[in-house]
């Protein structure tokens, strides 16, 4: 099941469970893939929406383990402003 985010410009606070509670390394980097929807993300998880659709949220693990998760997330309810006005 995808997470939602669901008002305009809204976010959502993503976390990531690292395993095992002893790893030396325990930061991550944080990527956004845009799919049909379109958001940003912090250095923290944080994820502000731009665009309806589906992005997927990935933390990568930096200590070289070449370990990721993901999750889905749907926005929706983004307002589209106008980006011009042409007269005839």
């Amino acid at each position: 099941m995808a997470t939602t985010i669901s008002i305009d410009k809204g976010t959502y606070q993503v976390t990531a469970t690292i395993l095992p509670t002893d790893a030396t390394d325990k930061t991550l980097t944080w990527i956004i893939t845009n799919g049909m929807g379109k958001a940003t993300v912090n250095s923290t998880g944080l994820v502000t929406a731009v665009a309806n659709g589906t992005v997927t949220v990935k933390a990568a693990a930096n200590d070289g383990s070449g370990i990721s998760g993901t999750l889905d997330i749907v926005i929706t309810n983004q307002k589209v402003l106008i980006t011009s006005i042409v007269l005839t």
